[in-house]
């Protein structure tokens, strides 16, 4: 496994990739690595000859300066666990590397994909994903591009931006991967405690909440939102951040429960907090 911090000498590698006819995924990550990173390796290796991981914890992409302090840190574990799984570069760039201070700032915002969810709680904080994304995508330059669906709106944000600017990559959702308790695998789990760590399975439970209550025939919006949000006030600890109900496409709000929608939710559990999703259809009466 090579591992690179340098830009020119990552697209050196590159080049005599691309010459040899090699086709190559490209798994961003912030480090901290889990199954759930794993995963997004494993469907790279599939459909390409050649994986690259990036480890860079972005700090353009944290509205609370806490947060970003506290992100947590593991790259010996992280270089190992790439190298069991067959990756076969890892960038690992210094924030110097990527922005320069010399460099000139700029600002990339998808506005009617970034008004909702976490764009709506955490300003500024998609206009940093598009900035490292778009720059990790000049440096790599992959044919795929593999994103966790646990952030469906990183997700969607990325893919609008990949076709709106003509970028020649394919971007693939990864499903979610979960502990056996349902829970969505994050590298924020590691920062709950033992209590709180069993509190946080409010999460999937509450999702399950949701299947079992519109399959009951509840088709108030109002109704079956507010019963979803004493379901998870009813932990210790727990603030919610959002709980929204919006379309899959536009990540726009609806107004009623009918078709597929994305249930999407934002929870901190402590002092961490938490993000999961789940697109449901909604039972014809």
């Amino acid at each position: 496994m090579i591992v690179l911090s340098e830009i020119l000498e990552l697209k050196q590698v590159i080049s005599g990739w691309k010459q040899n006819g090699d086709t190559i995924g490209f798994c961003p990550t912030m480090g901290t690595l889990h199954a759930g990173h794993m995963d997004l390796v494993e469907n790279s290796k599939k459909q390409c000859s050649k994986t690259i991981v990036s480890i860079f914890i972005n700090p353009t992409q944290f509205n609370d300066p806490k947060d970003f302090a506290a992100y947590p840190k593991n790259t010996d574990a992280d270089l190992k666990l790439c190298e069991e799984s067959g990756v076969d570069l890892v960038f690992l760039p210094s924030v110097d590397v990527m922005y320069p201070k010399s460099s000139t700032p700029i600002q990339m915002s998808i506005p009617i994909l970034q008004t909702t969810l976490c764009g709506r709680t955490r300003p500024g904080h998609f206009e940093g994903v598009l900035q490292i994304v778009s720059k990790l995508f000049h440096l790599t330059e992959p044919h795929f591009a593999f994103f966790g669906l646990k952030d469906y709106q990183q997700f969607r944000v990325i893919s609008a931006m990949v076709a709106e600017l003509n970028f020649p990559i394919q971007v693939i959702g990864v499903p979610t991967k979960r502990e056996s308790d349902g829970l969505a695998m994050s590298s924020r789990n590691l920062r709950l405690t033992p209590k709180d760590r069993e509190t946080a399975t409010l999460i999937p439970r509450m999702f399950q909440l949701a299947k079992k209550t519109l399959l009951g025939g509840e088709r108030d919006l109002k109704v079956w939102k507010e019963i979803l949000t004493d379901f998870l006030l009813t932990g210790m600890n727990v603030k919610i951040d959002y709980l929204e109900v919006v379309d899959p496409m536009t990540l726009q709000p609806v107004n009623k429960l009918t078709g597929n929608v994305l249930l999407a939710t934002a929870v901190f559990v402590g002092e961490v907090r938490l993000i999961d999703n789940e697109i449901l259809t909604c039972p014809s009466k």
